[in-house]
């Protein structure tokens, strides 16, 4: 999460409104490799970006099973008693593994009502960043007794890398540039996969509180699988906000921070909240895509010109002040 936001407007209750509000974009002819049919599946992408920021993705060619496998852990690990779950916390030390919620805090806008697990790509060491090298060095903690949930995260996460790349070249060609512009930037990427559960909020919270506050994610692009219990909702450009609610073997796609700073802001990274108003639990597992540690993200000069809206950052300098969150009580974890 980066950018949060606390206008007033905040606490509106998004609308119900029909899927069309995001548009529902084909993959599979980008897939299949006709030059036209990529570029034109790439202009509907971008101007999903431009608009709204945000996107249905099906044809998309990952193995329903690889996403049914994932929910299935998910379903079953955080089902398990405090004292198992705690047995994979992640640490200032370790940031890989279980982040529950606070213990104690009050219903507020601020309120943080939803628990995590956090996977990465496991990549060699790199030896020009051993500053942080705790972060992004180390391998995934997996929960005891559950090979599963070890197979499937693994599983998943080597859909996502494949997935994410093929997006980046429709990103790229949207933009006009050539598909391959971003694939140097993302040779071992330190992308991260959360496996979220989110408790129903309780009757008595007011609508300002949500289960995660209104946010922009850091990353260039994100990779959401939502299943059958909403609760996304997402900000417009008019300030109105409105439900994203799930799509059957769809993927939901939105721009980050990062995608929106390389395409000199024509790429829109737009807020967004989760509030499980159901009744029954949700789950949903996000994949945070990231560009190699070492790379720098800027405007890029064939798209900003002599005007460029946005500082340069380098990525493992912005991905770490993110991780310096996660304190060292894992009790008080705010993301």
């Amino acid at each position: 999460m980066s950018r949060s936001e606390r206008s007033e407007d905040d606490i509106a209750a998004a609308a119900a409104v029909s899927l069309e509000e995001i548009p529902i974009i084909d993959f599979a002819p980008f897939l299949a490799g006709d030059k036209m049919a990529r570029k034109a599946v790439a202009d509907e992408i971008a101007f999903a970006c431009e608009n709204i920021g945000f996107f249905y993705l099906t044809g998309h060619g990952v193995p329903e099973q690889v996403v049914d496998a994932i929910f299935a852990a998910a379903a079953d690990f955080f089902a398990r008693p405090m004292h198992e779950r705690a047995e994979a916390f992640a640490t200032p030390e370790w940031y890989r593994g279980y982040i529950p919620m606070p213990d104690h805090q009050p219903l507020s806008r601020n309120t943080r009502m939803f628990e995590q697990y956090r996977l990465q790509h496991e990549w060699p060491a790199d030896p020009e960043d051993m500053e942080h090298a705790r972060i992004f060095d180390q391998v995934n903690r997996w929960p005891a007794g559950m090979d599963h949930f070890h197979l499937a995260g693994e599983a998943y996460l080597e859909a996502m890398l494949g997935l994410g790349r093929e997006l980046l070249r429709a990103f790229a060609l949207g933009l006009g540039l050539e598909d391959t512009r971003f694939d140097g930037w993302f040779r071992h990427p330190p992308s991260q996969l959360s496996v979220n559960y989110y408790p129903v909020l309780p009757d008595t919270a007011d609508t300002e509180v949500s289960n995660m506050i209104s946010h922009t994610d850091e990353g260039p692009f994100t990779i959401l699988a939502q299943r059958e219990i909403g609760g996304l909702e997402v900000k417009r450009r008019d300030g109105a906000w409105i439900q994203a609610p799930p799509l059957r073997g769809a993927f939901t796609i939105n721009v980050g921070d990062m995608m929106m700073w390389w395409s000199n802001g024509r790429y829109l990274s737009n807020y967004h909240r989760v509030r499980n108003r159901t009744d029954v639990e949700r789950f949903s597992v996000p994949y945070f895509a990231n560009p190699d540690r070492n790379v720098t993200v800027a405007p890029l000069p064939e798209l900003s010109g002599d005007t460029p809206r946005y500082a340069p950052v380098r990525v493992a300098d912005h991905l770490a002040r993110f991780y310096s969150q996660l304190s060292k009580n894992p009790h008080e974890v705010y993301t």
